[in-house]
């Protein structure tokens, strides 16, 4: 695995700083759970050097699919354990961008404030587009579960900051922005406290298009 050069890794000091001061401007309060009708649920995945980033739109009630956004961008960073936001808020912004339908809410496959700074990539995304979000992850970044029962609080230096979620597709979630912890509960409970379905579509949007551009090889 090749080294970082000197110059990237005086760069971290600068991404810490920036996701601190990210961290610093997340908002609590904003929407409730009982008012979010519409979602739009983001994920990305990669080549060595691809992103394929998808927004899937979808309407709660109906249990439907209302739009579908995907696009392949360059990769400008690798993956660092806690500086996610660097590889994969610029994607992610730019296919949200891309959305035309009107949504109440925002679904990352990601970290929110569970987060060694409390600002993992659903808070960046955020704050920076400045709607409603909340970090749905598959795995445990930091902290400690707490509790019994299948929705169980996750402890990060003593203060509840997310939810562990015990389904058959276990997960993580933890409010992002504009949304407080306990409409995070609250929302998941809307849900039947299961994984979103509108990840696991956008999920599969992004490696369709990723496997369509390996099969389509170098232009």
């Amino acid at each position: 695995m090749p080294r970082r050069s000197s110059s990237f890794g005086d760069f971290f000091p600068y991404a810490t700083m920036v996701q601190r001061r990210l961290a610093g401007l997340y908002a609590p309060e904003g929407i409730a759970a009982e008012d979010v009708r519409t979602t739009v649920a983001l994920d990305v995945s990669y080549t060595k050097e691809r992103a394929y980033a998808a927004a899937v739109v979808y309407d709660v009630e109906a249990g439907r699919v209302l739009e579908a956004q995907s696009g392949e961008y360059g990769v400008p960073f690798p993956y660092i354990p806690g500086y996610l936001y660097l590889r994969e808020a610029p994607p992610l912004l730019r296919v949200l961008a891309q959305v035309e339908t009107a949504y109440d809410l925002i679904l990352v496959d990601a970290h929110g404030r569970l987060h060694p700074r409390r600002a993992g990539l659903a808070t960046i995304v955020g704050v920076l587009s400045e709607k409603p979000t909340i970090g749905i992850a598959k795995s445990r970044l930091v902290g400690d579960v707490s509790g019994r029962g299948k929705v169980r609080p996750v402890l990060l230096r003593g203060a509840v900051e997310g939810w562990f979620v015990r389904d058959d597709k276990p997960f993580y979630a933890s409010p992002g922005n504009l949304m407080s912890l306990d409409q995070v509960k609250r929302w998941l409970e809307s849900r039947g406290n299961r994984y979103p379905k509108e990840l696991v579509e956008a999920d599969a949007l992004s490696r369709k298009l990723r496997g369509t551009s390996e099969a389509a090889g170098p232009s």
